[in-house]
């Protein structure tokens, strides 16, 4: 049956229909010049063969028609072909459209485009895609900047638009810099520049309020740059803090410098390489025994002292070694400091040496399974043993418990919430959280011990720098239906997840972890596809024209061009063969030497 329905399609294609190639003919509607009403000439005529999605690849005769009399003699082409096909391209919009949304929306490679469009019965290569993947997003980028006025109408009516602003970077890459409205989902604005420094950020958002008018509320971390840049660009609007980001700041400021000494000595002593192979050799037998162990663990649970019970030591060995090497694993997903991988694994193995310690001396066993205990607790014992370790292990969790109570307050990130990154915080009132952080501040300052070291001073200290950014108070917006209250979400947590997406895609498309050049590489205005999932945007851009092709096909060609021409330029300003003449070993010295030569 599959069979029959796919030859019954594929005899409805356009190459079966049309085993060659059709001659459409094409001229332009006026007849007459529309400037002084003189009846326009044939100038030339010449054939294209072009390809879209719906005819393949057809011959178009193309005449042109001129006037002879208006100064200048202006050219007038077919408008119908014009719609279908760029003037120096030979695939149709609707070609770089399904591209476009091949590559950047269902991740596919430029290889995989190429046999997705071949179906289509459109031959293209691999290059040709990427060249039309690059013009979809230079002129999805131009139509959003001709769509601003109506999606400012649309914010307006709204009540405005929430501007959550950051930046992310890959390595050395540049710095790609977007903003998004919180209230509409729309990314409004994206630029790629070297650093977060105010001068760049101030000039993205002085482009961002030209386009879009003056926010209601900014939300942002805590970078030095986009907070000067706010500052002096956006005076009068409220800016909030993201508690994720301030939490981590505060807890690495705390906790790096003891964090930083475990992570040291944990990589001293390197036990996790012995651990591993231990757990390798011991891998059959806690297969095989698997059954046995959670036997003993549910009679330990249950408190049953059954003399009969045969221990299985080898496979409880496996699961004590195996519990070392996972103790990182058990994190909220939150990264560091809400996570402290290391401490945890370190407490783990002082747990299992003690464990191992008491069976090996007191447990009469089988000689091979006492040389296996003697070997894990020859592995842990120096590690479990080192003074330095030891005291850096109780600074971190003294100053571990002091910042998870301050988690517990803020209401986000908090102990064992397993939320992992996503996590927005409790939906609670502001004045609620602040009065919890209110509570935090006045014991710790009533604790004179804690008081007298600097890192706690430190952090009172922050807290009370941004605590007009932290606890800021909902803002009133005025919209059709009234005035309504609006508390901005307390994280950045939009935009974080936005990169995360662009990354997850690039790994997706790649095959490979997006480095340096994934930045680097990316044309600005690449992040306003994601766009294109929403209805309400897709409508604005269109603006009256019944699909993504028709719109795209009105942008200005040479302004298409001259941007992708910028787009290409050297960064360094140098061509490639400049380049490449320098990397030439002898070519520095040459060139010393004709220096000093003339300087002679």
């Amino acid at each position: 049956m599959t069979s029959t329905l796919k030859r019954l399609t594929e005899s409805f294609s356009s190459t079966a229909l049309l085993p060659s190639p059709p001659h459409i003919s094409f001229r332009s509607n006026l007849e007459h010049c529309p400037h002084c009403d003189t009846e326009l000439k044939v100038l030339k005529t010449y054939d294209r063969e072009p390809s879209t999605l719906h005819l393949a690849r057809f011959i178009a005769h193309v005449t042109v028609l001129y006037c002879p009399y208006c100064p200048g003699a202006p050219v007038f082409h077919s408008e119908e072909l014009a719609a279908l096909v760029g003037q120096h391209c030979n695939f149709g919009y609707d070609v770089m459209v399904y591209a476009g949304e091949a590559v950047l929306r269902r991740c596919r490679t430029a290889d995989e485009t190429v046999l997705e469009l071949a179906e289509r019965n459109v031959e293209i290569s691999a290059s040709e895609v990427r060249d039309l993947v690059a013009r979809f997003v230079v002129r999805l980028g131009i139509a959003h900047a001709e769509a601003a006025p109506r999606l400012r109408e649309h914010q307006r009516m709204s009540g405005g638009y929430i501007l959550h602003l950051d930046s992310t970077c890959k390595g050395g890459s540049a710095h790609l810099l977007t903003g998004i409205d919180e209230l509409s989902g729309f990314v409004l604005l994206n630029a790629k520049v070297p650093s977060e420094s105010a001068p760049l950020v101030g000039a993205f958002l002085r482009d961002l309020v030209e386009r879009f008018g003056s926010p209601i509320a900014v939300s942002c971390d805590m970078s030095a740059g986009i907070l000067a840049a706010v500052a002096d660009v956006l005076p009068h609007t409220a800016v909030f803090i993201c508690h994720f980001h301030f939490l981590r700041d505060l807890g690495k400021d705390l906790m790096a410098g003891d964090y930083a000494v475990i992570r040291d000595r944990l990589r001293h002593h390197g036990p996790k390489a012995e651990l591993r192979r231990m757990q390798r050799e011991l891998s059959d037998v806690m297969r095989a025994d698997a059954k046995a162990v959670a036997e003993l663990l549910r009679r330990v649970e249950g408190n049953d002292r059954n003399p009969g019970v045969d221990v299985p030591y080898l496979a409880l060995l496996g699961g004590f070694v195996t519990s070392v090497l996972e103790a990182e694993c058990e994190g909220d997903g939150c990264g560091f400091p809400f996570d402290r991988p290391h401490l945890l694994f370190f407490r783990q193995a002082q747990t299992v040496l003690h464990c191992a310690e008491a069976l090996h001396q007191c447990v009469p066993m089988p000689q091979p399974e006492r040389k296996l205990y003697a070997r894990l607790i020859d592995t842990l014992r120096p590690m479990c043993s080192d003074r330095t370790l030891i005291r850096a292990a109780e600074a971190l969790e003294d100053k571990a418990q002091v910042f998870d109570r301050l988690r517990v307050a803020m209401r986000i990130a908090q102990p064992r919430a397993r939320k992992g990154l996503n996590d927005n915080g409790d939906d609670v009132p502001i004045a609620t959280i602040e009065h919890d952080v209110n509570c935090f501040c006045q014991h710790l300052r009533d604790d004179r011990a804690l008081m007298q070291r600097d890192e706690y001073r430190g952090m009172l200290t922050q807290i009370d720098k941004y605590r007009e950014k932290l606890f800021a108070d909902p803002i009133k917006i005025q919209t059709q239906d009234g005035v309504q209250i609006i508390q901005p979400q307390r994280t950045n947590n939009i935009l974080e997840r936005f990169f995360r997406h662009l990354n997850r895609q690039g790994c997706k498309r790649t095959g490979q972890r997006p480095a340096a050049k994934f930045i680097d590489n990316m044309l600005p205005d690449t992040p306003l596809v994601a766009n294109l999932d929403n209805p309400d945007y897709v409508e604005l851009l269109l603006d009256g024209c019944e699909n993504l092709p028709q719109r795209l096909a009105r942008v200005d060609a040479k302004l298409v061009d001259t941007t992708i021409k910028d787009l290409r330029k050297p960064k360094t300003g140098m061509t490639r063969k400049v380049r490449k003449t320098l990397r030439a070993r002898p070519t520095a010295l040459q060139i010393a030497l004709f220096i000093l030569e003339k300087s002679a």
